[in-house]
């Protein structure tokens, strides 16, 4: 039995109550699915932050909406913007190692330039590895392209601080990235509890007819 012919039980049988008996209340509430959904307001969210506030607000981006979607434009920038500091840096220091240092920059992973940030030379570095009985990386530098000697302690000072530099930069990379995971969920989080709130609901009361009256009464309130 759906709920239209529940209702319509209710009414036929409290029209044909006695006029005697007390008045009891019913209320049958009733939700309106065309209000905005929690899953819908969650995948807007994920997105872009605040979108799922703009549409559980019924289109305004009043409030919440607006900051959620200021902080992920801030976030983007930071991104962009240690990306690009990040880049110039490599940049810069691979020129200084090839320029002075005599480095093959050429298809280098972050290992070598590691070494290039550790020891003055090739041969300081194959020195300590010896005096470290560290065998297995002993051919690393057999290769002349994996070579290198800075031509002075500023050279190799300067190239330091610039890739401890670009490192920093890196993880200020991961951390704006883990954070702009992190505003999408509380955006979704949030505005999924905002959906629900904002579906609206419409309550039926119906109560048998006082005495000496001859039909039930009827009360409907929509509720937001």
């Amino acid at each position: 039995m759906n709920r239209i012919s529940i209702i319509a039980f209710l009414l036929v049988a409290l029209l044909m109550a006695s006029p005697t008996v007390e008045a009891q209340d019913l209320t049958v509430t009733v939700t309106n699915d065309q209000g905005p959904k929690a899953g819908g307001a969650f995948l807007r969210s994920l997105v872009l932050p605040g979108w799922g506030h703009q549409y559980a607000q019924g289109g305004s981006w009043r409030g919440m909406a607006t900051l959620y979607v200021a902080a992920d434009i801030g976030l983007w920038l930071g991104l962009v913007n240690a990306n690009w500091q990040q880049d110039n840096l490599i940049e810069s220091y691979q020129t200084l190692a090839a320029t002075r240092a005599g480095a093959d920059i050429a298809g280098k992973d972050r290992t070598f330039y590691l070494n290039l940030a550790s020891f003055l030379s090739s041969d300081d570095y194959l020195s300590v590895q010896l005096r470290n009985r560290a065998w297995n990386r002993i051919d690393y530098v057999s290769d002349p392209s994996f070579q290198w000697d800075w031509a002075s302690e500023d050279d190799f000072q300067n190239f330091r601080d610039m890739r401890e530099d670009a490192e920093s930069f890196r993880r200020r990379k991961s951390v704006f990235i883990a954070m702009l995971v992190a505003n999408r969920l509380l955006s979704g989080i949030t505005s999924t509890g905002k959906a629900n709130k904002a579906r609206a609901q419409m309550q039926l009361s119906f109560s048998a007819p006082p005495v000496y009256e001859r039909y039930p009464m009827f009360n409907a309130r929509v509720v937001f």
